[in-house]
């Protein structure tokens, strides 16, 4: 098994190049949501049936958690980042030139596989450099992932309405992986002095270096406490790409509304989560909350909003404002899970973040189907709701975990 490179000493610059392949990421990731009725068009399926493109990634996320799992024994975080990007980026772009859908179930898988690779590699290399901020310092990695996912749709609309394609605007994303890429690699000469991951708070950092795990590696694994935060990542992500999936679909099929006017809705929600994301540094920051709860409040500010979304899609200034305070609320949620766990398994930072990550995948391949489905058959307010009750039913684990 590897041991860690020191990376604190050069924390700035890792800082600054995990937000950026974020941004990356957050470009390419979210294009197919809001492009979801013109790929359906384009491969000849229905709604109901485009939705196997959100499993197939969230399958391809699980498969490439198994992945890192393997490689991370051998090799080092940031080499596994960059075959994330560059995996992200190829599939970016060859996803709107397909018109088989096979083709776009396969783009869709090697997708989730990048994205795990990059999620992984950013969270184990943020724990192992910032354990003793960690939650406000993901909380401003993962807010540069939002400001990517804000350009998307917007290039989306732009490409729509110059080139009356999607094909620009996946191109766009796939060029921006790949220089997010070539900035990882130039900026990825890290010190060679090995050394084992510890807490930077302990009493003493010389004795620190020596200290065993805290636990065999079964036993992290079979910790009841590391399932109940996997539980409510498994719920949060639901909600996550429940809502940003399927919203402009929504927006647009309720309100009979162009999808190029109703993506941006799309770019609002990433927009809130990001600006959540940073306010949420900052009050942890400042001591105005604590993790427990900004989460609860998280949770339940996001649940109402998912809710005004899903009974009234047609009044359009109300869709945009709930989008806004959903991606608002959404935002801590996701790097105060993964926080609290990191901290809690501080000695085994691979197998938590594997773990959490493996659960949302697990999470990507139930959901989004399921609201494909009921948005068709059922109708929007009983598929928009699924979200909302998924994000509320966080507070149950999350308790559990508070009292443990």
């Amino acid at each position: 098994m590897i041991v860690y490179y020191k990376i604190r000493q050069q924390r700035h610059l890792l800082f600054y190049t995990l937000c950026l392949a974020y941004i990356g990421t957050g470009i390419s990731g979210p294009l197919p949501g809001p492009a979801l009725t013109l790929l359906a068009t384009h491969t000849h399926v229905g709604l109901d049936t485009i939705g196997w493109a959100f499993t197939a990634t969230s399958l391809g996320f699980t498969i490439g958690v198994v992945l890192v799992g393997k490689l991370s024994e051998r090799i080092h975080a940031k080499y596994i980042l960059m075959a994330g990007l560059t995996t992200l980026g190829l599939a970016t772009a060859l996803l709107p030139w397909t018109e088989s859908f096979a083709m776009l179930l396969i783009l869709s898988l090697c997708s989730g596989i990048g994205n795990s690779l990059i999620d992984v590699s950013i969270n184990v290399l943020a724990a192992i450099a910032f354990e003793e901020r960690l939650n406000e310092t993901l909380n401003y990695i993962h807010s540069s992932f939002g400001v990517g996912a804000c350009v998307g749709p917007l290039l989306l609309s732009v490409s729509l309405e110059t080139s009356h394609n999607t094909t620009w605007a996946f191109l766009a994303g796939a060029l921006l992986c790949k220089r997010q890429f070539s900035k990882r690699e130039n900026g990825s000469r890290i010190s060679s002095t090995r050394v084992r991951v510890v807490p930077l708070h302990t009493a003493s950092y010389e004795t620190a270096l020596t200290r065993p795990n805290e636990m065999p590696q079964h036993r992290i694994i079979m910790h009841r406490g590391l399932w109940l935060m996997a539980l409510q990542m498994f719920l949060y992500i639901g909600g996550e790409i429940g809502f940003g999936n399927w919203v402009t679909t929504t927006i647009s099929q309720s309100a009979q509304l162009a999808l190029a006017f109703a993506a941006p809705a799309t770019t609002i929600y990433w927009f809130g989560l990001a600006i959540g994301r940073l306010l949420s540094a900052q009050l942890l920051k400042r001591d105005i909350l604590n993790d427990y709860q900004l989460l609860y409040l998280s949770i339940l500010g996001g649940s109402l909003s998912v809710l005004c979304v899903a009974f009234f899609p047609t009044l359009l200034w109300l869709s945009f404002s709930a989008s806004l305070l959903t991606g608002l609320f959404f935002g801590p949620i996701y790097p105060g899970i993964m926080a609290l766990a990191s901290r809690r398994f501080v000695h085994a930072v691979n197998t938590v973040s594997s773990v959490l990550v493996f659960s949302a995948g697990a999470s990507g391949l139930v959901f989004p189907v399921i609201i494909g489905i009921m948005l068709t058959h059922v109708g929007v307010a009983s598929a928009m709701t699924i979200p909302a009750l998924t994000i509320l039913a966080i507070v149950w684990p999350l308790y559990v975990t508070m009292r443990k």
